[in-house]
């Protein structure tokens, strides 16, 4: 399900009036539930980077949290990634996600982080993440990566990154990225705003770096510059042919922007609701509908979690960007 657009608006709108009683009772209770946790953190024995946001879902966090994992497993690091493990049902908890595991069980995100990283590198799920922390440690973490981790304040960390949308999807007619600047329900921010001041930087996603390459501030933030986008290898099999684009994804139409900026033929897309759970029939009706085009499948690592293998292309992204090493330069003096 795709977030309201008044949400995005550059003024308050009806909607968004109506709801601010409820939004700055979810903002309070948001920031008591926060101190809360902060006062009881877990410390871990071990460097501790978060990556997180402010506003709920379609940042572009995962690909950062990705990046940050195989970069410092290539460097000797034991990583483990700890995420909640969102539309999971498994209750055996915290667990460390293998082969085994399907994205009914552990969540789509999850899965697709598993896959797509080196084999050294663990990815933990929990709800109580301080548990899923301690029990990474134990099975030999050398260094945690929290996804998803702004609000979770009950496991302390060494380096706070808050990702925001540069560009924003196309249902969003204001270009900055917090939206009306109100909290759930009447606008998309999870904790007040002044909640950002917590974060060490902020990562923009797919917005060009400024010429000095240097960390500047924006939206009252230090902040680096990234790109997300599909690795040249995905994309050489697609080249010259018409292609069906299906997502289930917080902002699907940031995935179909980026092939159609790649230069692929799209001949149709089809945006489904965040974490969709794909069933026989939605997958026999999306083979028709290729079908009837003469068009390829093709859709994220996300959703690939959840298809049968090779139902689909599946289309991986890397992060790039000169600021990226501005960002390393950062994380070291932040973890000593």
């Amino acid at each position: 399900m795709q977030s309201p657009s008044f949400w995005w608006q550059p003024h308050l709108t009806f909607p968004a009036l109506a709801l601010a009683p409820l939004a700055y009772v979810y903002g309070a209770a948001a920031q008591w539930h926060g101190r809360r946790r902060a006062q009881q953190a877990y410390y871990a024995g071990v460097p501790v980077i978060s990556v997180g946001n402010i506003t709920v879902g379609g940042a572009g966090k995962t690909p950062l949290v990705q990046a940050l994992a195989a970069h410092y497993a290539a460097n000797g690091q034991q990583v483990a990634i700890v995420l909640r493990g969102y539309g999971g049902t498994e209750s055996t908890l915290p667990l460390q996600v293998s082969f085994q595991h399907t994205a009914t069980q552990v969540g789509d995100e999850a899965v697709a982080l598993f896959r797509a990283l080196p084999k050294g590198v663990q990815v933990w799920v929990g709800r109580h993440r301080p548990s899923v922390v301690r029990r990474a440690e134990a099975a030999g973490a050398t260094l945690i990566v929290l996804d998803d981790g702004f609000q979770r304040r009950d496991v302390a960390r060494n380096a706070d990154i808050l990702v925001l949308n540069g560009h924003p999807p196309a249902n969003q007619s204001s270009p900055q990225p917090y939206g009306n600047g109100l909290c759930l329900p009447a606008g998309p921010l999870r904790e007040p705003l002044a909640g950002r001041n917590r974060a060490d930087w902020a990562v923009v996603m797919n917005e060009p770096p400024v010429e000095s390459g240097q960390a500047v501030p924006y939206y009252g933030l230090v902040s680096y510059r990234l790109q997300v986008v599909p690795t040249a290898a995905s994309l050489q099999a697609l080249q010259g042919q018409p292609l069906l684009a299906f997502a289930g994804l917080a902002h699907p139409e940031k995935f179909f922007s980026s092939l159609r900026a790649a230069g692929l033929n799209l001949a149709m897309t089809i945006a489904l609701p965040d974490h969709t759970r794909y069933r026989p029939a939605q997958l026999a009706a999306l083979q028709r509908e290729a079908t009837a085009l003469g068009a390829s499948l093709v859709t994220t690592t996300k959703d690939a979690a959840k298809l049968p293998l090779g139902f689909a292309h599946v289309v991986e992204t890397e992060v790039r960007g000169a600021d990226w090493q501005n960002l390393l330069a950062g994380l070291e003096v932040k973890l000593g």
